[in-house]
């Protein structure tokens, strides 16, 4: 309750909060009194700055068609950090903030990025190692390709010809579960889907267990959700804490803290029709009823097996330095 926690503070600082409280009102009553429109300056010589309320907030038909345009020209295609197709994106969110009379500067940096291959594939083979049934690793929104190619930033490639073990959401109650089953996942390739926290989390996890691979699946009703595996925060692995400027100071690949922020085993997006292929393939214990909504599984097991995923991850090149 407020009033308790007052009752607890020292009568200053009761005095301070019903000031700033009396502060903050007086605030939010100016801020609507305020007309809307620029704020000129009078007298100054200067022209009006804008206002960023009637910039960004305005509800008016050109504003809408305004916001339309930047979204359009924004989502046309990808544009993923260091490709070519970055620059006019970064051009035009420059041209926008300084045709608004924003102040805005540039500054450039090199990274280490990572971007996906189109040499990855997935299939189901037979207990025998004969084929069974190729399986997609595109979107499936994505019918001409032109999107980027579903992958996880910084995983490794590998490859693996294995038994799959539906993992649910790849967290340690669902791996407590598989246990109490008599499942594990050591040599397996773990099929996850999305919704256990971190995707880097869930991968570390599934390499803790032993697993392989790893292959998360979007949920029913989505697509794909490419995203990054690196684990100990956001930031680039070689420059932690400190901008990745062309002559920063950069740790080695072979530095401890570098090492482990990166994952051990390949882990890779999928579709969730994908997923549900592989888990339909399954046989051992029944899916848990808890475990079916997320992606619409009517049938098969956790596994593991009888049939095999032969999975390969081929990133397009190493991470590498960009700038």
């Amino acid at each position: 309750m407020p009033h308790a926690v007052l009752a607890r503070l020292p009568p200053g600082s009761v005095r301070l909060v019903i000031a700033f409280g009396l502060l903050l009102l007086v605030s939010l009553l100016v801020l609507r009194r305020r007309p809307a429109g620029p704020l000129a300056r009078p007298g100054d010589g200067r022209l009006p700055v804008p206002d960023p309320a009637a910039l960004f907030l305005s509800l008016s038909a050109g504003a809408n068609a305004s916001i339309a345009a930047d979204l359009r020209a924004l989502t046309a295609g990808p544009h993923l950090a260091g490709t070519p197709a970055a620059a006019p994106a970064a051009a035009h969110v420059l041209g926008r903030l300084r045709a608004a009379g924003l102040q805005t500067l540039t500054r450039d940096y090199a990274p280490l990025l990572s971007y996906p291959g189109r040499a990855s594939s997935l299939a189901l083979l037979r207990p025998d190692g004969s084929p069974l049934a190729r399986l997609s690793l595109d979107e499936p929104a994505d019918e001409g390709r032109r999107l980027v190619p579903p992958y996880h930033a910084y995983a490794p490639s590998g490859a693996a010809v294995a038994e799959a073990v539906f993992v649910n959401l790849g967290r340690e109650e669902d791996y407590a579960a598989l246990e109490r089953l008599g499942v594990g996942v050591r040599g397996r390739v773990a099929v996850a889907r999305r919704g256990g926290g971190y995707r880097g989390g869930v991968v570390a996890r599934a390499a803790e267990k032993g697993a392989v691979a790893v292959l998360i699946a979007g949920r029913a009703d989505g697509g794909v959700e490419r995203g990054v595996v690196l684990l100990g925060g956001p930031g680039d692995p070689l420059t932690p804490g400190w901008a990745a400027t062309d002559g920063a100071e950069r740790l080695g690949f072979d530095d401890e803290a570098v090492k482990r922020r990166f994952p051990k085993i390949p882990s890779m997006p999928v579709s969730a029709e994908t997923a549900v292929a592989i888990i339909r393939s399954l046989g051992g214990p029944p899916i848990p009823a808890e475990w079916q909504a997320g992606l619409g599984v009517d049938a098969g097991g956790v596994g593991p097996g009888p049939t095999l995923v032969n999975f390969t991850y081929q990133l397009n090149e190493a991470p590498q330095l960009v700038s």
